[in-house]
């Protein structure tokens, strides 16, 4: 492990030199530079202007490639819906996606299939979304497809039935992988009581009394530009593009729906709780997922908690998997919502008597300062864990490097634009996250994991062999660490 981490690290903090032109060969002030210039760089290529009706559009200029990309961003998803109608943005916009009032289905497949380009629906907690990822030579022949299937959505029985049963299967499916229903369980038991509660996929129960009425009814209830906005990747001419926008998104009323309401924070619970769920197909083996509390990306501990889940993610690959041979694949990290939240994942482990100290023991090698070496030519325990402050700039390139995958393609990018006006109300605002991340400091981390880790309060999810679930002592649970 200490040698494919220290290739990993090598490789990656070359490919983000690559990126940023910052290494160890550089000064700091020549780093310090690079990095003001990236931000500098980038700032210019965003544009943005506003429709008459007052949804806003987002442009970033890539001249990088031939694909455009442009997403229509519809505020609200879980936020601004009840339980029972979970999922019912997901499936209004996936019925819309297959034909408009102007392109019937057999038209518009037609036109994806010659032109090798894709027109897809997404949801979250916090949005939903309609996008095109088209090549640019076919946008003007597929610009008014997309366009007209936002603002004159079909909605035809037949095409409401096939996403609907689309929906549905994809509900099923997670209910018959025992890992996307440990997954499911956990967001049942942590999002209790909570706007998040109201799954962005739906449930059987939602969706299946879900018809057509019902969802062209809440599409045209919360259809409105005031909670709106478009956002566009690619090698665009502003002018045309605000000029062919305005002739189909302007019709999109205001009905004046008003902000949609901030996500509250989850509570921190006083103490772990461990549920455990019996699945007679997962014979000889234990799902197990551990979630908390987390900052949310606006805040300043957002980037050192992220960074100290990626340092202990390594420490449980390397301690529990590695060393003890208890798992398959672990891993910790935190998510970029509104309410935000992070995890501790055990996929597949038949060592249930022993894996929470397994667990514990990466978490008091963290408290103490410490993670996995990225120099195994150190001396004594030093190749095998070494202080935080010694490895953190070697981590931050990796980092830097995973996090900023997103630039690689413009449906990524766009993606990151999204969340970054969600989040922040700046469609430029993580360009800047380069500087963030790069500012983090070991104490920030080590305060970072003491405070929403050590102290957070888990709520843990086991799925799997009843014999297993059984070695499973309630009691471990309900802190980490030793």
């Amino acid at each position: 492990m200490k040698n494919m981490l220290w290739k990993k690290c090598a490789v990656l903090a070359i490919a983000m030199m690559m990126l940023f032109t910052i290494g160890s060969g550089v000064s700091a002030q020549a780093a310090q530079k690079v990095k003001v210039d990236f931000v500098e760089m980038n700032r210019t290529t965003f544009r943005q202007f506003t429709l008459s009706n007052g949804i806003p559009v987002y442009i970033k200029e890539n001249k990088a490639n031939k694909v455009r990309n442009i997403s229509f961003v519809l505020r609200g998803g879980s936020l601004t819906i009840p339980q029972e109608k979970a999922g019912w943005p997901l499936l209004a916009f996936k019925t819309a996606a297959r034909a408009s009032v102007n392109y019937p289905y057999a038209v518009v497949t037609d036109l994806l299939d010659e032109t090798s380009s894709s027109i897809s629906a997404s949801a979250t907690f916090e949005y939903t979304a309609l996008s095109l990822n088209v090549l640019d030579k076919y946008f003007v022949k597929l610009l008014p497809v997309w366009a007209d299937m936002v603002t004159q959505p079909a909605f035809a029985k037949s095409d409401f039935d096939q996403a609907k049963s689309e929906v549905e299967l994809n509900i099923q499916s997670k209910d018959q992988n025992p890992w996307a229903k440990t997954n499911l369980l956990t967001n049942q038991k942590f999002f209790e009581g909570h706007p998040y509660a109201a799954n962005p996929d739906g449930t059987e129960g939602s969706i299946g009394k879900a018809r057509l009425d019902s969802i062209k009814a809440w599409y045209t209830e919360n259809l409105s530009a005031d909670r709106a906005f478009i956002v566009a990747v690619g090698d665009f001419s502003n002018e045309a593009l605000e000029t062919e926008l305005e002739k189909t998104f302007a019709s999109i009323p205001n009905l004046r729906l008003g902000p949609v309401p901030k996500a509250t924070d989850f509570a921190k619970t006083a103490q772990g709780r461990l549920y455990t769920e019996e699945d007679e197909q997962s014979r000889g083996v234990v799902y197990m997922r551990g979630d908390f509390t987390a900052p949310s990306p606006d805040s300043s501990d957002y980037f050192p908690t992220s960074l100290a889940m990626k340092l202990f993610s390594d420490l449980l690959f390397t301690i529990v998997r590695d060393q003890y041979g208890a798992v398959y694949t672990p891993g910790s990290y935190i998510r970029s919502f509104g309410a935000n939240y992070g995890s501790i994942t055990i996929y597949k482990t038949s060592a249930t008597e022993k894996i929470k100290s397994y667990i514990d023991e990466a978490a008091e090698v963290m408290a103490e300062g410490r993670c996995v070496s990225v120099d195994p030519s150190r001396p004594g325990e030093e190749s095998k864990f070494m202080k935080i402050s010694d490895a953190l700039e070697a981590y931050k390139q990796m980092f830097k490097n995973e996090y900023f995958n997103a630039v690689r393609t413009n449906s990524a990018m766009a993606g990151m634009m999204i969340r970054s006006v969600v989040n922040r109300g700046d469609p430029a605002d993580w360009i800047m996250d380069v500087q963030r991340i790069q500012a983090v400091t070991p104490g920030q981390i080590s305060e970072a994991f003491s405070r929403y880790v050590l102290d957070g309060g888990f709520i843990w999810v086991a799925l799997g062999d009843p014999g297993l679930l059984g070695k499973l002592n309630p009691a471990d649970f309900t802190r980490l660490g030793k």
